[in-house]
């Protein structure tokens, strides 16, 4: 897990689009963000948290190439890091 403080508007951004375009599951704290990088498809998992942080959980990199598609759990901190990087400089766009 990696927590990231934002300044309080770049914060508040984030997480409307957040609402708009993740996906939150009921009685869930956190939302997936899915995203593709370099032909790979990726579940992203984040929550908000107080003081203007968020915590980026976990990701799952998704192959799809087979009959069923197949799971990787990612818990690397730099990775998890890197992801929060793309979707912060994106900001969403897609």
């Amino acid at each position: 897990m990696i927590i990231r403080q934002l300044k309080h508007t770049q914060y508040e951004n984030f997480c409307l689009s957040l609402n708009k375009k993740a996906h939150a599951q009921p009685l869930e704290a956190f939302f997936t963000v899915n995203m593709r990088v370099d032909g790979w498809e990726y579940a992203i998992r984040l929550q908000p948290e107080r003081h203007n942080k968020i915590a980026v959980l976990q990701a799952l990199q998704i192959d799809r190439q087979d009959d069923r598609p197949n799971f990787g759990l990612i818990t690397d901190g730099k990775l998890l890091s890197a992801f929060l990087d793309i979707l912060l400089f994106q900001g969403f766009r897609s």
